[in-house]
């Protein structure tokens, strides 16, 4: 008896034990200071602000809109290794939707999910611009496809607009239903109309990043830019500056990237190209005077400042060396630093905008895509788009522009402008030859692109250079400074960690694209 008693005894305690063991277990593995569950509008957050493309970068000399003069802050090499990885971002455009629909969310509905949507067509096919085939389908399921295939680039490009078409969709009718809510944007104040029409203009960038492609039936290009040009209730797109999506600078959280403190650093250590400067010149366009000094050797040879002969920015393919001697003996304009070194706040940094909107439908009208839009013809989203830039910089379409460069000192109070008063007057702009709109030949397809360039100075990341990468306009030059051969790269190579962790499907990729080697100069599907 004793025995038994015994053994039941030491029963109730292994039993005691182990249920003890496990509760200390799971409380341990719970951390109660890392929470479980995020608000998804916490998520959206942190996805907006992986969107952001900002000024100051790489990008912008890559895009020929300046040059690094100083080999300690760096070179104009086109030295490109890998894209963007923007897989992690992904993961938690995952993570948004799946805690929109536990915080109470429609599952097949949420504006979360209808973004998310967007999302996926974004940050895909800016890798896929990038490098050409990435994974996709099978990307983002964690441990359970580690070694994800390479999608074809047509493959995600058709997946991206069908992501966009839906997401139109969804969000159409989340509008009408005043019981949706979002929180957490930091671009459009949560506005979903506002989103809907950013949606729609993105999907017109994508189909013009597939000019090459206007042939192919199975993508039906054509067709589908018409559907959404011509059908405005349906397909809503930007309709001016206010409608762009812009990420505003915060002090003392988000500084722009130049300003008061960067000053002393880097302010002389760029200064503008001439592929940009050059053709802002050409065209007697003011708005050199807002984006640029007058080179102060050409000012101290007697040239007016308020003179577009005072303005130079240097071959991005001179050699650094040279470059360096001849901006610090005044012979090249810098940016203009009252503009851009200024203040903490700058200016918003747009990511898409109605500019390019406007140049992209104008570039549809000259290929024979479509007859004509909402705002007319091609040559009125021309006019539209040049407007709509120059409005950006405060610059009228009549009387002056105040123009201010500094002459001593820095930003703040020991800083001494000299300010010029610069006629403005849009028929005198715009009735230059090399201005005025030629019709929907070559020529006037020329003149759509090279507006639509100077309109994405300091703005939209790499889209210049993709523009570029595209048509050939405007001429990017090239020489020991740039490197590569004298060539411009195409692509950006693969991440280091696919060579490592997804060897088989990596080299498999080069393989199908790139005769084997991750080539800079590579040609991808979207090129050809």
């Amino acid at each position: 008896m004793k025995k038994i008693l015994y053994l039941a005894i030491v029963s109730v305690c292994l039993t005691t034990l182990a249920s003890s063991c496990k509760k200390s277990f799971d409380e341990l593995r719970d951390n109660p200071n890392k929470p479980t569950d995020v608000p998804p509008s916490l998520l959206f957050n942190g996805i907006l602000n992986s969107l952001y493309d900002g000024p100051n970068s790489s990008n912008e000399k890559w895009c020929q809109y300046y040059c690094e003069n100083y080999d300690y802050y760096g070179n104009n090499r086109y030295d490109f290794d890998a894209g963007t990885n923007y897989y992690s971002t992904l993961n938690n455009v995952l993570k948004m939707e799946e805690e929109a629909v536990k915080a109470g969310a429609d599952a097949a509905l949420n504006p979360y999910a209808a973004l998310g949507k967007f999302f996926r067509a974004y940050f895909f096919s800016k890798m896929s611009l990038a490098m050409g085939d990435i994974p996709m389908a099978e990307a983002l399921q964690g441990a359970e496809h580690l070694t994800p295939v390479y999608d074809a680039q047509k493959d995600v490009f058709k997946k991206s607009l069908l992501w966009l078409d839906s997401a139109n969709n969804e969000l159409g009718t989340l509008i009408t239903n005043v019981n949706t809510t979002l929180a957490g944007d930091i671009y459009l104040g949560n506005d979903l109309s506002a989103w809907q029409k950013v949606v729609n203009t993105f999907k017109l960038r994508l189909l013009m990043h597939l000019s090459l492609k206007e042939s192919d039936a199975d993508l039906n290009i054509k067709q589908q830019f018409t559907d959404i040009v011509n059908n405005a209730t349906k397909y809503p797109v930007m309709g001016s500056n206010a409608d762009n999506l812009e990420y505003t600078f915060l002090h003392p959280t988000n500084d722009y990237p130049t300003n008061p403190s960067s000053f002393g650093f880097d302010a002389t250590r760029k200064n503008t190209s001439a592929t940009y400067v050059g053709l802002l010149t050409h065209l007697k366009d003011p708005r050199v005077f807002a984006t640029a000094e007058p080179a102060k050797a050409k000012v101290n040879g007697g040239i007016s400042p308020t003179s577009f002969d005072a303005f130079v920015g240097a071959d991005p393919g001179e050699d650094l060396g040279a470059m360096y001697n001849k901006a610090n003996t005044g012979q090249y304009s810098f940016i203009n630093r009252r503009r851009y070194y200024e203040t903490y706040t700058g200016e918003p940094s747009v990511q898409i905008g109605y500019p390019e909107l406007c140049f992209t439908i104008a570039e549809a009208i000259n290929r024979g895509w479509i007859s004509s839009g909402a705002l007319g013809n091609a040559e009125d989203y021309y006019m539209a788009g040049i407007k709509a830039s120059r409005a950006s910089y405060n610059i009228p379409e009549s009387g002056s522009y105040t123009a201010f460069f500094l002459k001593s000192g820095g930003p703040g109070t020991n800083a001494v402008y000299d300010s010029y008063a610069i006629p403005t007057d849009w028929n005198t702009y715009y009735n230059q030859a090399t201005v005025k709109y030629a019709g929907n030949n070559a020529t006037g397809l020329t003149q759509i692109l090279q507006q639509k360039y100077l309109s994405m100075f300091r703005h939209s990341g790499l889209e210049a250079y993709f523009t570029y990468r595209r048509t050939g306009v405007p001429t990017f030059t090239t020489g020991d400074g740039t490197g590569n051969s004298g060539r411009i790269p195409l692509r950006f190579q693969y991440f280091n960690s696919e060579k490592t962790a997804n060897t088989t499907n990596y080299e498999a990729a080069l393989k199908s694209q790139y005769s084997g080697n991750d080539d800079i100069n590579g040609q991808m599907w979207l090129l050809k």
